[in-house]
């Protein structure tokens, strides 16, 4: 029996805004750990809930305005709306009641409440191989055999059925960078719906060794998207040693237990546990694994790939050449050039290294979830004008000529197809998505809801065929430039009218209209450059269109402007600068959209044309402006991460993965990054002692003339530093330190600058950036050298820089010692001070990929 203290207790957890997933998140642990009252407190606490939901029905039947939508996905104004909002709380809530149904608990009177509850809250939503859907369809699933009386119960069935196609038929998820909320809720659909041969197969289980291998031989990971540290993989990979009965499962997740919250995402001060609680937490959490006994799996080098028996999405180059001992050195780095926001990933992390340790020790990682290349461990290209590598004060320049240049590639998960159909209003089940729209398909920016024709149970929120590689075909009928001026400290700031910047700064407010000339509006890839408008003539099939301060653009919203309003606003003048036409544009507070329609050009989205942009010059003052506030629209369609500027974008054409020993080389390269007509590549070699280097070869293109660029990495504050290298702490506890070293030449400027990022999290980007001329390749050497905190920076380095000099005659045999031969060859030395060793460590990389470490 449960005290009247504890009852009490409970009681006063429900609120009605409170988060539901988090009330029921409890009750499953209280099931699953407390043998003695567990299943008492899960069988209250769903009591509790189904009566609170009762509750809120009734009062809602009462109101004139019942239960209005709240704009948090997971806590409404009602425990009810939650319950119809939270795809968590509606899996978690059903799943419970089956497990406390097999206890024999529940009455005839909670399962009447709850079968109500059922048919009130489910409606088949949202589709896709996503954490969301898999969720929603756990709930279905489970309610459609608790209730299987019930007239719903053969469309939530349906539903449950087709959310599990659309994970199991392309034999992944799409959320590369989110582990704690997918694959585990997938299988366990999986297992409510009776797949257990499926699960078992051998396409599901080449999706699971990819998480497999995202633990390193100490036990930690870290996620390129939002998902979080290696905490995250323990139930997923303990449900996978269960199902499959192989111990390489069982010997991650319990590596992964006991790397506690070691690693630093988002700045968390964590540690693993201790050396004297990790047997009876080992023994307390795998105590119902079974027969299953732990296996050291071998390493997890690699270029790995989403998708690994179908689309084969090159995802992640994993360096390591062993998991025998704790402390082998062990990098992964971003590949993936397909994701976007809506993947819990991020569009221009490519190249990231997200990952990086020696000895157990996290040396360099992504530190949380922020989008930018800036705030990455990757390649940055930006104007050479602008602050580097990320802005945070300086703004845009007035009377000078910026490029814009959007990834065209990511459209395609949004175009709809034969199968997949648009819709223009937000389905009444999809309560989770924010404010609903209603409009036509005159609606800018196009709402993303798609319909499967032969699966018509709930809507995707993204094409599928797009990840399928089956929708890079389109035919440009319309490019809008949607241009947005935001009055200063408006209520439709920058981050609410183009939603999911995850940026919560003020970035361009404006005190008045905003004068601008707009020119050169094209496509451009592989098959070179294409204009779209021909400014001689661009008044022909344009439409100026209006919308409010914070308007999302449905028809009603909107007003055209007549002809007068246009020659008002906008008109053909020469840009006296560079003696060419450009269109004037002078937007007032609000949205001013310039759509040129009647285009019939049929593109291929990868082979052809990959990136849309323009040219652009604030008349204006704009300091104030640390991001563009302007829009690109294609056939109405645009995304949330669909920018114009420091879009990094690009197509992975090559990715390479080899082993020597224990030392481990890989690299990647890039067409159509940063510029249409500019290239990448990223050469990086792992020593078996943990010393890591990494080449960058850019070659910039014509668009990418008098642009900068070069190398970021996110370090700790630096206690030392040289002209070209910097010192910081990496763990002070394990008294380890981090030096980043730069090969020293003319014409590059090396800097740090203090990187505040989303939330608490934030780092020092270290930094190389040179100016980019046209045809010339730029390579960039990194060396990165895990070293004693007892040993200072300037010991590792070799380089005092007496007298101002990179190098000092003699320096050259001290420390660290880099070259790049004529040939592009470049070679490293480490000498003892920098190596530890005895004699000095040689690293040697050519351009083609050939590579060796002598000893």
């Amino acid at each position: 029996m449960l005290t009247s203290e504890t009852m009490m207790r409970i009681r006063a957890e429900l609120k009605p805004t409170m988060e539901v997933r988090r009330f029921l998140g409890e009750a499953m642990k209280e099931l699953k750990e407390d043998a003695e009252h567990g299943p008492q407190l899960a069988l209250l606490r769903l009591k509790l809930l189904t009566e609170a939901w009762a509750e809120a029905r009734e009062a809602s039947e009462l109101e004139e305005h019942p239960d209005r939508l709240h704009s948090a996905a997971h806590s409404g104004a009602s425990i009810r709306q939650t319950l119809q909002s939270c795809f968590f709380s509606q899996g978690y809530y059903f799943q419970l009641l089956a497990q406390v149904r097999q206890l024999g608990l529940v009455d005839a009177s909670l399962r009447r409440m709850a079968a109500a509850m059922a048919q009130d809250i489910l409606k088949p939503a949202e589709r896709a191989a996503n954490n969301r859907s898999f969720l929603f369809a756990l709930g279905h699933a489970h309610a459609s055999r608790l209730f299987p009386e019930l007239p719903e119960a053969e469309a939530w069935s349906a539903y449950a059925e087709g959310v599990w196609s659309d994970w199991y038929e392309p034999g992944d998820c799409y959320e590369p960078g989110y582990v704690a909320h997918n694959i585990k809720p997938v299988i366990e659909l999986g297992l409510a719906l009776g797949k257990d041969a499926e699960l078992q197969s051998e396409k599901s289980q080449a999706a699971y060794r990819r998480y497999l291998d995202h633990i390193s031989p100490s036990g930690l990971a870290i996620q390129p998207g939002d998902g979080g540290n290696q905490s995250a993989y323990v139930d997923a990979l303990t449900l996978m040693a269960e199902l499959t009965g192989d111990g390489a499962y069982l010997w991650a997740a319990k590596q992964a237990l006991t790397a506690g919250e070691y690693g630093g995402y988002y700045n968390a001060k964590g540690g693993r546990l201790p050396a004297d609680h990790v047997a009876s937490t080992l023994e307390a959490k795998f105590a119902d694994v079974g027969d299953v006994k732990p296996v050291r799996p071998p390493a997890a080098g690699g270029v790995q790939y989403m998708y690994p028996q179908t689309y084969r999405i090159a995802d992640r180059l994993i360096l390591n050449a062993s998991r025998e001992l704790f402390g082998k050195p062990y990098a992964a780095f971003y590949l993936n050039d397909r994701m976007e926001t809506h993947h819990h990933a991020h569009e221009d992390n490519r190249g990231d290294l997200y990952h990086y340790e020696v000895d157990g020790v996290m040396y360099l990682k992504r530190s949380g979830w922020h989008k930018w290349a800036g705030q990455s461990n990757t390649f940055v290209v930006d104007d050479a004008t602008s602050e580097f590598p990320f802005c945070y004060t300086k703004g845009l320049r007035s009377n000078h000529w910026y490029q814009a240049s959007s990834n065209l590639r990511l459209l395609s998960d949004y175009m709809p197809s034969e199968r997949f159909k648009q819709l223009y209003t937000t389905p009444e089940s999809f309560k989770h998505a924010g404010e609903p729209v209603s409009g036509d398909e005159t609606m800018l920016p196009l709402p993303h809801f798609y319909v499967d024709q032969e699966s018509p149970h709930g809507v995707f929120l993204i094409n599928p065929e797009g990840m399928a590689g089956k929708n890079e075909q389109l035919t440009v009928r319309s490019i809008t430039i949607s241009i947005n001026t935001f009055p200063r400290g408006g209520e439709a700031k920058f981050p609410r009218s183009i939603a999911w910047y995850r940026d919560f700064r003020e970035v361009a407010p404006s005190d008045g209209p905003v004068e601008l000339l707009i020119k050169d509006i094209h496509l451009g890839g592989p098959k070179g450059k294409l204009s779209l408008v021909n400014l001689e003539t661009f008044a022909d099939d344009l439409e100026v269109t209006f919308y409010e301060d914070g308007k999302k653009g449905t028809a009603d919203e909107k007003r055209v402007l007549t002809r007068e309003e246009v020659r008002q606003m906008v008109s053909l003048v020469t840009d006296e600068r560079m003696g060419e036409p450009a269109l004037r544009v002078i937007s007032g507070p609000g949205r001013l959209d310039l759509t040129w329609m009647g285009l019939q050009e049929p593109v291929h989205l990868t082979e052809e044309y990959q990136r849309v942009g323009f040219d652009y010059l604030y008349v204006s003052d704009v300091r104030e402006f640390l991001r563009t506030p302007i829009r690109i629209f294609v056939n109405g369609l645009t995304c949330r991460s669909f920018y114009p500027d420091r879009q990094q974008g690009g197509v992975l054409k090559e990715a390479v993965s080899e082993r020597q020993g224990e030392d481990s080389f890989g690299s990647m390269m890039y067409e159509g990054v940063y510029t249409y007509d500019s290239k990448w590549t990223r050469q990086t070699l792992l020593t078996e002692e943990g010393f890591l280097l990494v080449v960058d070869r850019f070659r910039p293109g014509a668009e990418a003339d008098g642009m900068a660029g070069g190398p970021v990495w996110q370090i700790g504050r630096p206690e030392e530093q040289g002209l070209n290298w910097f010192d910081a702490t990496a763990d002070a506890q394990q008294g380890k330190k981090l030096m980043v070293y730069f090969h020293p030449q003319r014409g590059c400027q090396y800097g740090v600058q203090f990187q505040p990022k989303l939330w608490h999290d934030q780092a020092y980007a270290a930094y190389a950036k040179a100016e980019l001329q046209s045809g010339r390749e730029e390579t960039f050497v990194s060396v990165i050298v895990p070293h004693d905190a007892a040993v200072s920076g300037v010991a590792v380095s070799g380089k005092a820089n007496y007298h101002s000099l990179l190098v000092r005659p003699g320096e050259e045999s001290k420390g660290i010692f880099t070259d790049i031969q004529p040939d592009g060859t470049v070679k490293v030395t480490l000498h003892p001070a920098a190596s530890g060793q005895s004699t000095p460590l040689k690293l040697e990389l050519s351009r083609d990929g050939g590579w060796r470490v002598s000893r």
